[in-house]
């Protein structure tokens, strides 16, 4: 939900389960999270956790796990059997001085559309300025395909993009890197 949550040297996790097949549990994210490196001991995690069977994460709001004093950015990961990433999202691990850290989107199947997906590609090329990516497919119920589909063209000129699909990567619109010596890693696992 909204409202706020800060914490300068632990991580954050919020999660939820279906009772059974038949009930969606859903992590629904719509205000500010932030779980900064301000010391070397400082963990900088967040967890958007849904169940990877039947739930679905949903984050329109504003995740922070940025690095200061030197501190490396920390780790964000938002996952679910489906995930959406609304325009609204804001997403950094940015460090002031050290490296950026990661954001983890792990679904079971992730398209990336203008419309009709599960985030676009313009928002997708905005948060890679400010965090590498990394979108993993992984296996869930009976139906999914465990596929990451670009539908929507994708450009970006700092940090990293990964894309890791437990079946297809279908890659069906441009996908842009520049100045970078290599800004998209696709693999099938």
């Amino acid at each position: 939900g909204g409202g706020a949550i800060i914490t300068e040297k632990r991580s954050v996790y919020l999660t939820a389960k279906a009772k059974n097949t038949l009930s969606k549990a859903v992590v629904n994210h719509s205000g500010v999270i932030e779980a900064n490196r301000l010391t070397q001991n400082a963990k900088g995690e967040i967890i958007l956790l849904g169940d990877m069977q039947v739930g679905e994460t949903i984050v329109s709001g504003q995740l922070s796990a940025t690095g200061h004093n030197g501190q490396d950015g920390g780790f964000i990961e938002t996952s679910a059997a489906k995930v959406n990433i609304a325009n609204t999202t804001k997403v950094s691990t940015l460090s002031d001085s050290g490296k950026t850290g990661q954001w983890l989107i792990d679904p079971t199947d992730f398209t990336i559309a203008a419309t009709g997906g599960n985030t676009t590609g313009s928002l997708l090329s905005s948060e890679l300025e400010s965090s590498n990516i990394t979108i993993q497919s992984t296996s869930g119920s009976t139906g999914t395909k465990c596929d990451i589909n670009v539908n929507d063209s994708v450009t970006w000129s700092s940090n990293t993009l990964t894309l890791k699909a437990l079946n297809d990567i279908n890659i069906n619109t441009a996908m842009t890197a520049s100045e970078l010596p290599a800004g998209l890693i696709n693999s099938r696992e």
